[in-house]
């Protein structure tokens, strides 16, 4: 069918867009979006006044030549070595910033353009709501790429600035096609990156050593990051969100992110909290995991959004204090008047492999969790291939818990679990294939709590539990097969009012 369509397409005089071609190709292969392309001409810093002494301010001199560069059509604004001090760099459209390997820029002590107003402001963080208090900011760029050498915050904290100071470091507000390639990032901010309605984005070959958040993607379209090593984050280190700081829903799609380490004090992959947005083809291969102090993988619906076709492949995961979360929320802070909770749907997690869990930020290691709300069910979650190794130590007691549905995104927000490996409630298609559990302590709670889930298939389940304990316990199952599970019953396509097995 889908040979046809495309002849079809051929026939009429159509092509298939890059980013339809990316949605409707293999999720894992790298997408090539394009890159921009920039003129032959040269800009060098130095010849307007730039010193790279590290101590005079050469905001003024960078940001004449990015202006002279734009305003000649575009080219490369070289910076040869040295360590350029500055504040609010103003990105401009058709310039390539290409550094030296021995160039810095840093962030000033201060000098940076004041937090510009924000009638959307109460929607979300301060730093995700206001622009120009970043080391670099452009709004309604096209064209525009970084490589090469070091851009680090300075003076940059992880906090709301004071007057003068900044918060960020690569801020654009509106832009299309967008390259930063072979950045090292020693020191960061808030954000590193703070991309808001960009598309064609490419992220290659960058290394980030401290910071808040990494990488925040708020209502992104067609980007690929890539061979990224991200380390030091007290925050997310991948951010798939959408806020309503452009007074609007922005939708985000066909995202992929490849070949990469990070370490996060948060999420290590995690869509939101921010999910005022739709999200669609978001795609995450071979990547490792060395700390994750809230989540490794996170999907949390939190504004309204519709998040789906969402693939995870050959992902290890260690540090991490709650392997695989989902959530839904009605929390709903948005500006849309017809705003309504969202679902998190088509969702494929495979060969996934986690061990050494540690309690993270929030408190304990938590059992994996995905749990929709009774009027807003997950749709069509696989988990294939996924081996998860808990510190356990839960107690019996803890199996009669039922978590409450908070308006809060984290994991601690649903307290302590009834289940050891995995609970699970509100899910319309549900398959858990080869997915294996392990425990370095006895834990009394069983591994499988399930509850309210139409169309459960249970195939190659494996898990360690103690004498006595019962291997899962369901409540309120439709089209329920279980097979190929030791220690289990099989069964086909059954409805369970409520069993402990």
């Amino acid at each position: 069918m889908k040979r046809i369509t495309l002849s079809i397409l051929l026939i009429c005089g159509l092509a298939l867009s890059p980013a339809h071609a990316a949605e409707t190709a293999n999720p894992f292969a790298p997408p090539n979006f394009p890159l921009p392309k920039f003129k032959d001409a040269k800009f060098n810093v130095m010849d307007f006044g730039a010193t790279g002494n590290g101590l005079t301010n050469d905001t003024p001199a960078i940001n004449q030549a990015i202006e002279k560069c734009n305003a000649g059509g575009g080219g490369d604004v070289v910076f040869p070595a040295g360590k350029y001090s500055a504040a609010s760099i103003h990105i401009k459209s058709n310039a390539r910033l290409v550094l030296d390997m021995n160039a810095i820029i840093f962030g000033a002590l201060t000098g940076f353009d004041a937090p510009e107003p924000n009638a959307f402001d109460k929607f979300q963080d301060f730093g995700h709501s206001h622009f120009h208090d970043s080391l670099m900011w452009g709004e309604n760029i096209e064209n525009f790429a970084i490589i090469g050498g070091k851009i680090n915050g300075g003076s940059i904290g992880h906090g709301d600035p004071k007057p003068g100071g900044g918060d960020k470091l690569i801020t654009i507000k509106v832009g299309k096609n967008l390259h930063f390639e072979g950045v090292t990032h020693e020191k960061g901010g808030h954000f590193v990156y703070l991309l808001n309605d960009c598309e064609n984005i490419t992220i290659a070959n960058v290394a980030i050593k401290e910071s808040r958040d990494a990488v925040d993607l708020m209502g992104c379209r067609n980007v690929q990051i890539h061979d990224c090593h991200f380390t030091g984050c007290a925050d997310d280190t991948i951010g798939v969100k959408s806020d309503y700081a452009l007074g609007r829903k922005i939708s985000s799609a066909n995202i992929y992110v490849w070949d990469c380490y990070f370490e996060s004090g948060c999420n290590g992959l995690q869509f939101g909290s921010e999910t005022a947005g739709d999200f669609r083809n978001v795609n995450f291969w071979n990547i490792n995991i060395g700390r994750a102090m809230k989540a490794g993988i996170g999907i949390t619906c939190n504004d309204g959004a519709i998040i789906e076709n969402v693939n995870y492949r050959d992902i290890t995961i260690k540090g991490a204090a709650s392997p695989i979360y989902m959530l839904i929320t009605d929390r709903l802070r948005s500006g849309d008047p017809n705003k309504k909770i969202g679902t998190i749907k088509n969702v494929k997690i495979s060969n996934v492999t986690v061990t050494d869990c540690q309690p993270g930020r929030q408190g304990p290691v938590f059992p994996s969790t995905i749990s929709g709300r009774p009027e807003s069910s997950l749709e069509n979650i696989t988990l294939e291939n996924v081996k998860i190794t808990y510190k356990g130590g839960g107690t019996n007691g803890m199996a009669d818990i039922v978590p409450p549905y908070p308006k809060d995104y984290s994991p601690r927000s649903l307290g302590p679990r009834p289940a050891s490996g995995f609970y699970i409630r509100h899910v319309k298609g549900l398959t858990l294939k080869n997915v294996e559990f392990a425990f370095e302590a006895e834990d009394q709670r069983p591994p499988l709590v399930v509850f309210d889930v139409d169309g459960f298939e249970l195939d190659g389940f494996k898990t360690q539990k103690p004498a006595g304990i019962e291997t899962m316990r369901l409540e309120q199952i439709k089209n329920l097969t279980v097979q190929n599970s030791p220690d289990l019953a099989t069964r086909k396509a059954e409805t369970i009012d409520k069993v402990k097995e």
